[in-house]
Formats: C-alpha cells, sequence, structure tokens
C-alpha cells in the first residue's frame, strides 16, 4: 500500500513540474504539433519515472548487517502497526475517487453513442455525420461529427466540417481519452485539470490552422469562431468547435508561426525529465557491520566470517533448521490454545488463554525478524564475495528490503509489548 501511495505521489510532482515547465515556457509558443506532443510526452513520463529505481549519486543510506536496535525478546502482543491507518484511509478514498471519476467517463461515452444511435448519420468525406434536432454545438468525437445545421450558416458548414476533419485525421480524440484516463489516476492531482484544458486548447489551436490552410479567410474565420462561441454546453469527450476560449484563439490565429532556436524548446523535456530522476532518486545503500553485535549465540547470531564456505553454509543451514522447528511448534502451539479457547468453561479462563495465544503470535513475529536477520547474514556473505556492479546493487538492494522488514516486525512486537502492559497494569491495581 505505501508503494502505491509513494507512486501516485511522485507521479503527480512530474506532472504538476512538466506542466509548470509548459506554462512557464511553451503556452505562448505557435508550434502546437511541438506542444501537444510535450504535452503527451510530459503524461506518460509522469506514468513511467517512478517506476525507475535508480540510485542516487548525492545521498545515501546506511544499512547494519545486524540491526542494533532489534532486540529478539521472546514474549509480546502481535499487534497491527497504527502508523499504517491512516494511509489505508487515504487510499480507500483515492480508490473511491477513483472509481467515481471512471463511472463518469463511461457515462459520458454512453452519452455519445446514445446521441449517434438516436440521431443516425451520413457518411462525408470519409466522417460518419451525425444531424442533431436538439440545441447544442457542433463537435467531433473519433470518426464522428455531430452538426447542428441551425447554429451554423450554409456558407460556413463547409469550414465547420474542415476543422473538425482535422480533429478527426489528427488523432485528437485519442489524446481525449487518454487524458481522461490520466485524471482516473490522477484525480486528486490540482494541475490534472489545467494540463487537459492546455491539451485541447492546443487542439484546436491545429484545427483552426488546418482551416486557414485550405484557403479559409483570417478574418471570415475569425467571425466564424465568435458566432460559434455562443451555444450550448459541450459533451466533456468531444472535441468541439468552441472548445478553447475565444480570445486566446484569435490571437494565436494573428500570431506569427514560432521560428529559430525557439522551436526546440520542447525537447528540454529530456533534461528536466533527468534533472527530476535523480531528484526523486533512491538514497544508495551503504553496508555496514553493526557497532554493537550480540556476543550472546541465538537463532539469529553471526556467522563467523573466518571459517571456511563450506562452514559456514552448514552453520547458516543449521540455524534455518533452528527456525523451522520454532515455527513448527509455535504452530502446534498455537492450534492446541485454540482448541482449548473454545472448549473454555469460563471467561476467566479464555482471558488467560488468549494471552497464552498472545504471547506465542508475538513469537510468531520474532520468529520471522529473526528469519530476516539470518537472510541478511547470508546475503551480505554473498555481497562480499560478489565483483559484478550490477548483482551487488541488487544484493544491496535485497540487504536494505531484509532490514527493513525484520525492523518492522520488531517496532510491531514492541508496540505490542507496551499494549499488554497497558491492559494488565488496570487488574493488577484492581487487586
Amino acid at each position: 500500500m505505501s508503494d502505491l501511495a509513494a507512486y501516485l505521489l511522485r507521479s503527480g510532482a512530474y506532472l504538476a513540474l512538466f506542466y509548470a515547465f509548459y506554462w512557464l515556457v511553451l503556452k505562448r509558443e505557435t508550434f502546437f504539433a511541438l506542444n501537444r506532443a510535450f504535452l503527451l510526452g510530459a503524461a506518460i513520463l509522469s506514468l513511467a519515472l517512478p517506476l525507475l529505481r535508480v540510485p542516487s549519486p548525492f545521498f545515501e543510506s546506511v544499512v547494519y548487517a545486524s540491526p542494533p536496535s532489534v532486540a529478539l525478546d521472546p514474549a509480546g502482543v502481535a499487534v497491527p502497526s497504527r502508523g499504517a491507518e491512516p494511509l489505508d484511509i487515504l487510499l480507500a478514498v483515492y480508490a473511491a475517487g477513483a472509481g467515481l471519476f471512471l463511472l463518469l467517463f463511461l457515462v459520458r461515452l454512453g452519452r455519445l453513442a446514445l446521441l449517434a444511435c438516436r440521431c443516425g448519420c451520413v457518411r462525408h468525406r470519409g466522417l460518419r455525420v451525425v444531424l442533431c434536432g436538439s440545441p447544442g454545438e457542433s463537435f467531433s468525437f473519433f470518426n464522428f461529427v455531430f452538426l447542428n445545421r441551425s447554429k451554423i450558416p450554409e456558407g460556413d458548414m463547409d469550414r465547420v466540417l474542415v476543422h473538425e476533419l482535422a480533429h478527426v485525421r489528427q488523432l485528437h480524440s485519442f489524446d481525449i481519452v487518454f487524458s481522461e484516463l490520466l485524471t482516473v489516476v490522477q484525480w486528486f492531482n490540482p494541475f490534472v485539470w489545467p494540463y487537459k484544458r492546455s491539451l485541447r486548447e492546443t487542439h484546436e489551436y491545429l484545427a483552426d490552422r488546418a482551416v486557414i490552410a485550405q484557403g479559409c479567410s483570417l478574418a471570415r474565420y475569425q467571425l466564424l469562431i465568435v458566432e460559434q462561441h455562443v451555444g450550448g454546453r459541450l459533451l466533456e469527450l468531444a472535441s468541439s468547435f468552441r472548445t478553447s476560449q475565444i480570445k486566446r484563439r484569435i490571437v494565436m490565429l494573428s500570431k506569427q508561426e514560432t521560428k529559430g532556436l525557439a522551436r526546440w524548446k520542447p525537447l528540454l523535456i529530456l533534461p528536466l525529465a533527468m534533472a527530476l530522476v535523480l531528484a526523486f532518486a533512491e538514497s544508495r545503500t551503504v553496508v555496514k557491520e553493526s557497532p554493537a553485535v550480540a556476543a550472546a549465540p541465538s537463532a539469529a547470531a553471526p556467522i563467523p566470517q573466518e571459517k571456511s564456505e563450506e562452514e559456514i553454509i552448514k552453520a547458516w543451514k543449521e540455524k534455518v533448521l533452528q527456525l523451522e522447528e520454532m515455527k513448527k511448534k509455535n504452530q502446534e502451539t498455537m492450534l492446541k490454545l485454540e482448541a482449548k479457547l473454545k472448549e473454555a468453561p469460563n471467561a476467566a479462563t479464555k482471558e488467560k488463554i488468549q494471552a497464552a495465544m498472545n504471547e506465542q503470535k508475538i513469537m510468531a513475529l520474532e520468529i520471522g525478524a529473526k528469519e530476516c536477520m539470518l537472510q541478511m547474514k547470508k546475503v551480505e556473505y554473498e555481497l562480499n564475495k560478489e565483483t559484478d556492479p550490477a548483482k551487488k546493487a541488487e544484493l544491496e538492494h535485497k540487504l536494505q528490503e531484509l532490514h527493513v522488514k525484520a525492523d518492522e516486525c520488531m517496532k510491531k512486537a514492541e508496540v505490542a509489548r507496551k499494549a499488554t502492559v497497558g491492559v494488565e497494569k488496570p487488574a493488577v491495581e484492581k487487586k
């Protein structure tokens, strides 16, 4: 669960930074095709980059081969970590929000399908033209173009069709569907909403330019944009003739096309992405020997490095067998206690049996911690022999994971012990 939360936060941060760069550097430029590519690439990178596990060249974290903070006390109560509860609640809220936006997306798809079925369509220049009888604006979705003749003068019908044909040929509907699915994933991110608007504005700029390229008078087309701006509400999944704000569209039509070195600005996403990857990189793991290794022998005691390889492997296997035997006895005891709990004649007896079960649960938890520590010694031994940098990095990562797992087990044991003391103390005072 924590991994999912970390991924979502990093993905949202990537998208926010990429869009901030677009808004500051690229928004006012007129290389619309490159801007569209930048916005799509930014969204894809924001979803992909958090999956990369890159060691940081600047920061490091120390991992002890045998954690000094882990005390192998055989008693305690296995209580779930209370720190995870707020995270679980947040993830449940996120899942509910994502489900809601996915449902809205499917409803909008259904509305478009229903509209096409109700009005029927005719073929025209490779398009499926749907003549809508109800009031509304003209728009397109994939190769469907929805027209309302009552709002379009006869002389301007061809220009509107050219505009919508540009949306269809340039596959703008794929971008819209992608941005809607991105919204489902990143609905909590305040930057995803202006991102969607900017992507649709870019679509309109590209379609407007396609109409002018067909020989339409700039002044006449700008007047048509003004006329079409007054109308009904836009269907959210459509590429509409009036999606963007009218002022920006007219300004962009009149603006000179960006040329020269400025056209290379979108490529700045590459060094920006590299900088962000390094900024979010994981700390390098440095393995050190614990300064306070326990001298007393235990099931997870360090395996002496002075021995031969055969002796080390043999000692490690013996300790694995010890832990397996401890685990087996623990499971057998738990089964017996569960059977006794069902047959307990009164509440006092049940309370005693429950206390014994808690002891066994914590013992199972600490056996798991000892297993992790024993695995850490094996990985450490392999790490000392390994010379391949890639395999060495993999072993260091595995060692860090085992360290975290062992530490979490023992922290749960400590919390459980405190909870047990808190429960038993009032009973003693009462006596």
